[in-house]
C-alpha cells in the first residue's frame, strides 16, 4: 500500500488519479483511521496539557528560579534531573527484622542532584501546602527517610558521597536542609 505523509497528500493523489479506485479507498480508509487516532491522541494530549498548564503555580516557580538554591544548581557540576535508579539493597537497611540474606529492590526517581566540592547535593521538590516554619519542619521530617534512601542509592550508584540533602517546598518558596 502506498503511504502518504498527510491526509491532504492522500486526497490530492486520489484527485489526481494516481491510484486505482480500490487502492485509493483502502489507502484512504487506512490512513484516515491512522490520522483519526493520531488526531484523537493529539487532542487528548492538548486537553491534558491545558489542564496541567492551568495547575502550574507560576509565582512558586518564579520564587524557586530566583532562589539561592536555583542559583546553586545552575552553578553545580554534573547536574542530574529526574534521575532514575534501581538498586539491590540489604533488606536490613530498611527492616531490622529481615534476615541477613534478605535483599530488596530499591527504585526511585531523584528530582535533582548535583556535585559540589564536598560531594553530592540531593534536592527533592515538594508541593505540600505548608507555610509556617513549624509546618515546614514537621513535614520535612516525614520526608527524611525518602531523602536518606535516595542518598544511599546515589552514593553507591554514582560512587560519590552525599554531603547535603535539601527539601524545597514550592508553595512557601522555602528550602530546608536535612
Amino acid at each position: 500500500m502506498i503511504q502518504y505523509e498527510t491526509a491532504a497528500a492522500l486526497r490530492q493523489a486520489c484527485i489526481d488519479g494516481q491510484t486505482t479506485a480500490q487502492a485509493q479507498t483502502e489507502a484512504y480508509l487506512a490512513q484516515i483511521a491512522k490520522y483519526d487516532g493520531v488526531y484523537h491522541c493529539y487532542n487528548t494530549l492538548n486537553e491534558k496539557a491545558a489542564e496541567q498548564a492551568a495547575a502550574v503555580d507560576v509565582p512558586a516557580l518564579e520564587r524557586f528560579l530566583t532562589s539561592p538554591l536555583a542559583e546553586e544548581i545552575r552553578g553545580g557540576r554534573n547536574v542530574l534531573r529526574e534521575y532514575r535508579f534501581t538498586l539491590l539493597m540489604e533488606a536490613r537497611t530498611y527492616d531490622p527484622r529481615a534476615s541477613a540474606e534478605d535483599a530488596m529492590l530499591l527504585q526511585g526517581v531523584v528530582d535533582c542532584c548535583f556535585e559540589t566540592e564536598s560531594g553530592l547535593t540531593v534536592v527533592d521538590f515538594k508541593t505540600d501546602h505548608v507555610f509556617t516554619p513549624q509546618e515546614i519542619t514537621d513535614r520535612a521530617e516525614r520526608y527524611r527517610p525518602q531523602l536518606e534512601a535516595y542518598s544511599l542509592a546515589l552514593a553507591r550508584v554514582l560512587e560519590t558521597p552525599v554531603s547535603r540533602r535539601i527539601l524545597y517546598f514550592l508553595a512557601p518558596g522555602r528550602s530546608l536542609e536535612l
